[in-house]
């Protein structure tokens, strides 16, 4: 018995409704906060604000501030948006958050199986749609998507072959 061979093997339709993870939007605003609390320093270290002999409480007092709004940032609440909406129609892939759809090519940067990091980039076709074409990242976890997880990610690697 000879096994069956299509020619056009294709995944089925399939629509996702992505809701954004808290913990991605207070890890962000944490590096960011961070990184401009080293920049400040460096820019006081370089400009010679803090010397002397007592420079090492500034240093400590700069550092503590820099530590401080780090954690502040990473504990402030997150507002709640609307859900996404991913969308596989057999040929090409559909982003919608709020307006008009736009199509998209979306790559998996990052898979830990727990976690994934999508970047979802605008169509070559999609020059035309009204909205921000802009490239998304979207970070998504298996908690945040339940039983749609294992799905989404067969789809996005048979979809990407």
């Amino acid at each position: 018995m000879t096994p069956v061979r299509s020619p056009s093997r294709r995944a089925a339709a399939r629509r996702f409704s992505l809701v954004d993870d808290p913990r991605w939007e207070r890890l962000q605003r944490a590096v960011l906060v961070a990184g401009l609390s080293a920049a400040l320093i460096a820019g006081c270290l370089q400009m010679g604000i803090v010397e002397g002999d007592a420079a090492w409480i500034g240093w400590v007092a700069a550092l503590a501030a820099g530590l401080v709004a780090t954690l502040i940032a990473a504990a402030w609440p997150v507002r709640a948006r609307p859900a996404a909406l991913l969308r596989w129609d057999g040929t090409q892939w559909w982003w919608q958050r709020s307006g008009e759809p736009l199509a998209v090519t979306p790559h998996v940067v990052i898979d830990l199986e727990q976690w994934m990091l999508l970047r979802v980039a605008p169509s070559a076709g999609s020059a035309g749609v009204r909205g921000n074409p802009a490239v998304r990242w979207i970070a998504l976890t298996r908690r945040a998507l339940g039983p749609q997880w294992a799905p989404l990610r067969l789809l996005l690697f048979l979809a990407a072959a």
